[in-house]
């Protein structure tokens, strides 16, 4: 099985605190946006370490929604204009998705 819950893991805990470390916290939407769904990230992963399902790719499909919605939010909540949130969010988002992809679509394409 491949480890890359692992790295979705430290993607999402990296989304939740980017508002500290890229001084975006004084933007409502932008820091809670981005500790929502680092969290969700982040659980979803941590709950595929505890859970190890090796047979199981639900987590998979949420978190790559999850990273999906991380880049949709600075143009649905309005913080696409301040350019730390909106490039934090898009990248950790697309990376977030294409890691959960490579994983359900090349890894285990059985579970598609």
């Amino acid at each position: 099985m491949n480890k890359l819950y692992w790295v979705t893991g430290l993607l999402g805990l990296a989304l939740g605190v980017a508002p500290w470390v890229f001084s975006y916290t004084d933007n409502t939407s932008a820091l809670w946006a981005s500790i929502i769904i680092g969290a969700v990230i982040l659980v979803l992963s941590a709950w595929k370490v505890v859970a190890q399902d090796e047979d199981q790719y639900w987590e998979y499909w949420l978190v790559g929604i999850a990273g999906l919605a991380a880049i949709a939010a600075p143009f649905i909540f309005g913080f696409n204009t301040l350019t730390e949130a909106l490039w934090v969010s898009v990248v950790v988002g697309a990376v977030v998705a294409m890691a959960s992809a490579f994983e359900l679509f090349v890894v285990a394409p059985e579970a598609t």
